[in-house]
């Protein structure tokens, strides 16, 4: 009779155990459900504010006036651009010590097969920033002010192409021929700008450019323009729109040397209409010619 008493509470032990484990179970199951519930229902809400700030941005943008456009988009790059220029010239000023001190330096030599160089002096042409007149005038035709898909959905302001699939990249929605048209994605608009100097300090196809802004001390952006013929198939007629662009929105103000435009100025009816292509258009400028394969500039400099 004992040993049944023994048998029937440790059986009531178990059983309560038993329960008790079930109900956490279930307790726990019903938490986690609520709590995922819970968690949608708050993502569903951040998705459908974040829409609504989407929609009234969108809506904000397109009654803006194109002088508001210009003014909206300089005031987002200028201020990396900055950073980006000044941290390009005070590498370019410490390399120019190393240069001076220690030209046989194993870091320069580094440097020189990283930038394609086969000298120092051809090193610090590459390394010598060039004015940012230039850079905010590509910055706008090659993103249509900041309203392309490239640079909404890529940070990419210079229509820079992509020949690397491991990398974040775009596709463009036009091909050539048959062949689809990637381009870069960028973290940042910082990272876009650096890449962006990066790419004319290695090609050998803006060589030129590089001597030129080289030469003298303060460079004219009027006289290196018409060495980046090579970074568009529309060639001369590109540099001349550069031009246009930098000496019609008067951007030149943001160089540390102010230059005034040659004469041979464009009619104003036509600079407008350029102002109103370049707001509209949403393809890549940076294209390959029979001249000029970008494909081999790319293998060049990966060799």
């Amino acid at each position: 009779m004992k040993n049944q008493e023994t048998h029937s509470k440790r059986f009531s032990f178990s059983s309560l155990i038993v329960a008790t484990i079930v109900l956490l179970v279930i307790f726990f199951v019903t938490k986690g459900q609520f709590d995922l519930k819970e968690k949608l229902e708050q993502e569903a809400i951040i998705k459908e504010e974040a829409l609504k700030e989407e929609a009234y941005k969108k809506e904000l943008i397109e009654s803006m006036s194109v002088s508001e456009k210009k003014a909206n988009f300089l005031k987002m790059i200028v201020p990396p651009l900055d950073e980006v220029y000044e941290e390009e010239l005070n590498y370019f000023n410490d390399i120019k010590v190393l240069v001076k001190e220690n030209p046989d330096n194993a870091i320069l030599e580094g440097l020189r097969q990283e930038y394609n160089a086969k000298d120092n002096l051809e090193l610090l042409m590459a390394l010598k920033p060039h004015p940012k007149s230039i850079t905010i005038a590509q910055a706008a035709m090659e993103s249509a002010w900041g309203e392309s898909r490239f640079f909404k959905e890529a940070n990419n302001l210079f229509g820079v192409w992509s020949y690397n699939k491991n990398e974040p990249r775009i596709a463009a929605s036009s091909l050539r021929g048959e062949k689809t048209i990637w381009l870069k994605k960028y973290p940042t608009v910082k990272e876009a700008i650096k890449d962006y100097y990066k790419m004319l300090s290695r090609s050998w196809a803006f060589k030129e450019f590089r001597e030129l802004n080289f030469e003298k001390k303060n460079q004219n952006p009027y006289l290196l323009v018409k060495k980046l013929q090579k970074y568009s198939e529309k060639r001369e007629v590109y540099t001349k729109e550069l031009s246009s662009m930098i000496n019609y929105n008067k951007f030149t103000k943001f160089d540390e040397v102010y230059y005034e435009r040659p004469k041979q100025q464009e009619p104003k009816k036509e600079l407008l209409l350029l102002e109103n292509d370049a707001m509209q258009e949403d393809v890549p400028k940076l294209k390959p010619t029979d001249m000029l394969d970008i494909e081999e500039i790319t293998k060049k400099e990966n060799n």
